[in-house]
């Protein structure tokens, strides 16, 4: 099964990542303080590998992560979704968020990761899934 290509929520909508993110994606994983919740800033170059790795996700699995824009001005807010992960040595399907920092406490983490639950538990069929951060993240 395949997760739908775009969702839409009360204040955002998501695209699957690809190379039109970039500036974005360079701001947003660029910035300490995303960086302090996610064991590092990220290089462009990073960032480049990074894309490419994640819209690999979406050809080899039928779902990864989405760029989440403001519905009414387009700006990047923040990338999440579901990917494969392996915790423990075992292979799980998790959901991730990364919000831009002027963003932070608004909800925007509670929408999208509630949307991708739906899509999930909904359009994937899947049993469980997986979620976790930095233990000094206590925001996420």
């Amino acid at each position: 099964m395949n997760a739908p290509p775009t969702l839409t929520t009360a204040r955002m909508r998501a695209e699957p990542i690809g190379p039109g993110h970039r500036d974005g994606l360079i701001a947003m994983l660029g910035d300490p303080r995303v960086g302090a919740t996610l064991g590092g800033v990220l290089a462009p170059a990073q960032v480049d590998e990074q894309i490419a790795r994640l819209a690999g996700d979406w050809e080899r699995n039928g779902f990864g992560w989405y760029v989440w824009l403001d519905r009414g001005s387009g700006a990047l807010l923040a990338r999440g979704g579901i990917q494969p992960a392996t915790v423990d040595g075992a292979d799980e399907v998790e959901l991730g968020w990364t919000v831009m920092p002027a963003r932070w406490g608004a909800g925007l983490a509670t929408e999208l990761g509630a949307a991708c639950a739906d899509v999930a538990f909904g359009a994937l069929g899947l049993d469980d899934v997986v979620a976790f951060t930095l233990p000094h993240n206590a925001g996420s």
